[in-house]
């Protein structure tokens, strides 16, 4: 579609995404096979979602292989990932209108029953501020509005009274204490009954939030805003919004991942598009489809051009840092990702969507699933899988700009490896290792929410849907709120963007939705060509990538800036003489110039480095000193980029076992007498290494261990990171270390055995008297599974993330 839109305008059917079919083939898949992928579809979430009745309900959510609910404090804490979870049927919210639009109207009005009669938000539980909005409140907001369709049309719920608009003003209310900060931007969790900072809260001591927690609560504030005559969200959520405008880096328009929520600092400045900032980047953009307000459009548009500039080396998003975005900081990506292409075909911008899409796609296809984290030469990072959904989700949009049948075939891949690899006997479990295919006791609520609802609209007929998918918007968590709610308050004349940088001329999609007619005129084939530039980027003898292409350099003979930005990528380059370029062993040949000057057009290959020096990281060692051990067990740690330089301590640091109380020592240590002088274990989680570090030297610690809070990662499976700091860390001079849970399951045995237990943490094991060996104790020692399985001399151990 072309046409433009007068500023504050409603965009209306404009964001229908209704290009023409232009891909030749369109039936290739056939109407009888689409039609069964549809019906599979629906039986898959009937499996999932009966399941989820039958052995959960009203738990928030399934446990897949112990068939049975998981309620939060009767199960074992898995940190962070427990904040979604409220006492609130999450996953009954969230798949309400999941239920709709897979045309399940009979289990909808009984859905909505149960929501109503047994669903209570005044609990004392505290709860994320970003899920809690996005599953509940998105979810209770998506179910009134089909509610209220359906009685309007007078199918159903005749008896409905906007019952889930009102729980939904009263979970509004429950998070609006989050906001009471000196900046705007909210804290990370509430308390569902106490709200923040009361004595009975249990929260409100965090320091900072991620950019997309604080930048994700627009659409659903607003909605409950407009439906409501409330302007308190909708302003809350505003206020939110310009702070993280207000303090992008205002040289290349880049956000960080983690703020301050009190001052505004930037606590980890780097910047690409997946977690910590994926959703802030959507829901700019989605927010000026839904309210019809000019400032989140021209807001976006700054970003997505710095993220083309900067983060976008297609098919690649690599992160950089925000204050210095020329050169990556990482080279891997995760999984969440996968959502951008879907955002960038709203934007209109079809080819990097496709080559992204179509990297991505090739990475399943060699681990059956996407990694929760891969590399930049596609292997595994973080082994994890909880069956998530924006690949699904990005294969929908982009069907529905190009009608390629070809995205069909993706969408049915990934009906056929949920299938094959993630269905159990209650459930849909996630993939703990996509490498190994083990189960996660975990069916997250948005896979009822997300992949259901996109994998059924890939399959599935506009016509037969109960409702007109195009007069709505998804939210990240892809409920439905309709397009009319631009017409229901008038944009704020206060909220104007400001650019310092001089006139910021406009694209010619900036207003409209893409056609794919003027994008690509008269050829069929378009998303082909552009795909299988990518299609061989796994194939067997392909192991060495060129990766970036068309990228030009000046290299002039007397200046050295070009090469260093080079070496700085991690290339070397050695003149052949006569203007020819050796680069990893291959020879091009440039035409001289008057003036010295030459382009490498052809830049890098990926080569494996050798094992122990993947992303620069030294791995270190934490030896079992005491007896029985006498230094036979050592277990291969993770550094830290603050505290104590272990690679500078010749005879490394000794020390006595010591468990933190509490044991994720986020708050004050209350066994300080014990922790005094000694090495003290604590759990990853609920905070930053940093702050846990503070209070344990605070408290007198030795130096700290810290034990990854992931059930079964194991330092064998997993790839070894850097714990990162929290902006200024040059107050923690003691030394820290990191262990995956089997390893660190090792010490809390041996702990629990033996009276005194004493390690050394250090470069390398020391080893006493003449008794030297590279193997750890025998299983009768310690327990099977962690010493065969997660044990080594730090010499043989991989890096790990």
């Amino acid at each position: 579609m072309g046409g433009g839109r007068a500023p504050g305008t409603p965009l209306g059917l404009l964001v229908a995404l209704l290009w023409a079919p232009l891909a030749a083939g369109a039936a290739a898949l056939g109407a009888a096979e689409k039609s069964q992928l549809r019906d599979q579809v629906v039986e898959m979430f009937d499996h999932a979602y009966g399941s989820y009745m039958k052995h959960a309900y009203p738990a928030d959510e399934l446990m897949p292989l112990s068939c049975r609910g998981r309620v939060r404090g009767m199960e074992p804490s898995r940190g962070d990932v427990d904040d979604a979870l409220g006492k609130f049927s999450l996953t009954l919210i969230d798949t309400l209108d999941t239920l709709v639009v897979l045309n399940k109207l009979e289990e909808f009005e009984d859905a909505v029953r149960k929501v109503v009669l047994d669903v209570r938000l005044d609990n004392d539980v505290v709860v994320s501020v970003f899920e809690t909005n996005i599953r509940v409140l998105g979810g209770l907001l998506g179910g009134h509005l089909m509610a209220d369709m359906l009685k309007a049309q007078g199918v159903r719920l005749q008896w409905y009274k906007d019952e889930l608009l009102h729980l939904a003003r009263d979970l509004g209310y429950r998070l609006l204490p989050a906001f009471n900060t000196t900046s705007g931007l909210p804290y990370p969790r509430v308390n569902l009954r106490y709200g923040v900072l009361s004595p009975n809260s249990r929260t409100g001591t965090e320091l900072d939030t991620c950019t997309a927690c604080a930048g994700t609560m627009i659409l659903e504030f607003a909605a409950l805003s407009r439906l409501t005559q409330e302007t308190v969200f909708e302003d809350t959520a505003r206020r939110a919004l310009d702070v993280l405008w207000e303090k992008r880096q205002k040289g290349n328009d880049l956000v960080g991942t983690v703020i301050n929520i009190h001052n505004g600092d930037w606590v980890r400045r780097d910047s690409g598009v997946g977690a910590g900032i994926d959703s802030y980047y959507e829901y700019l953009m989605k927010a000026y489809i839904l309210l019809g307000d000019d400032t989140y459009l021209e807001r976006f548009n700054a970003h997505y051009v710095a993220i083309m500039k900067y983060i976008s080396q297609p098919p690649l998003l690599l992160n950089v840092h925000m204050h210095n975005p020329t050169v990556s900081i990482r080279s891997w990506m995760d999984s969440l990702l996968a959502f951008f292409p879907g955002l960038q075909v709203l934007r209109g911008d079809l080819k990097p969507a496709i080559e992204t899409h179509e990297m991505l796609y090739q990475v399943t296809k060699q681990h059956k699933f996407l990694p929760e984290a891969f590399t930049s030469d596609f292997a595994v990072y973080w082994a994890q899988h909880p069956l998530r959904p924006e690949f699904a989700e990005s294969t929908y949009f982009l069907y529905k700009a190009t009608r390629d049948p070809y995205y069909l075939q993706v969408g049915k891949s990934i009906v056929e490896s949920l299938n094959e690899y993630a269905r159990v006997a209650c459930g849909f479990a996630a993939v703990q290792d996509v490498r190994t295919g083990r189960h996660e006791d975990r069916m997250d609520s948005f896979f009822l929410a997300e992949m259901f609802k996109y994998l059924y609209l890939l399959f599935t007929e506009k016509r037969d849907l109960p409702l007109d998918i195009d007069d709505y918007i998804f939210t990240t968590e892809a409920h439905l709120l309709p397009l009319s709610l631009s017409t229901a308050r008038p944009p704020c004349p206060r909220n104007m963007t400001m650019f310092h940088r001089g006139h910021r001329e406009e694209e010619l999609f900036t207003r409209s939705c893409p056609s794919a007619q003027t994008l690509f005129p008269n050829n069929p084939t378009f998303t082909r060509t552009i795909r299988d530039a990518h299609k061989q980027l796994l194939q067997p003898g392909a192991e060495r990538l060129a990766l970036f292409r068309g990228i030009e350099f000046p290299l002039h003979d007397t200046r050295m800036e070009p090469l260093e930005i080079l070496k700085s990528m991690g290339l070397t380059l050695l003149p052949l003489g006569d203007r020819s370029v050796r680069l990893t062993g291959i020879r091009h040949k440039q035409d001289a110039s008057p003036l010295g000057l030459f382009s490498l057009k052809f830049i890098t290959e990926l080569i494996d480095p050798p094992a122990g020096e993947q992303q620069g990281i030294s791995p270190l060692a934490v030896q079992v000193i005491s007896p029985p051990f006498f230094g036979r067990m050592v277990l291969t740690a993770g550094p830290a980029q603050f505290g104590m330089d272990l690679t500078k301590q010749e005879h490394g640091v000794k020390g006595s076992l010591v468990l933190s109380e509490p044991y994720q020592a986020c708050a004050a240590i209350t066994n300080r007498e014990e922790v005094q002088g000694k090495m003290a274990l604590a759990q990853r989680g609920e905070c930053m290494f940093a702050a846990k570090a503070r209070n344990l030297q605070k408290a007198g610690a030795l130096g700290v261990i810290f034990i990854d809070n992931a059930e079964g990662s194991c330092s064998e499976e997993m790839v070894l990171f850097q714990m990162v700091g929290d902006g200024s860390t040059s107050d923690i001079v003691i030394p820290l270390v990191f262990l995956f849970q089997k390893e660190g399951q090792v010490l809390l045995d041996a702990l629990s055995q033996h009276r005194n237990v004493d390690v050394l943490l250090g470069t390398k094991p020391m080893f006493l008297g003449e008794e030297k060996t590279d193997q750890p104790l025998s299983a009768s020692q310690l327990h099977e599974a962690a010493t065969e399985t997660c044990t080594r001399t730090v010499t043989s151990a991989p890096d790990q993330a």
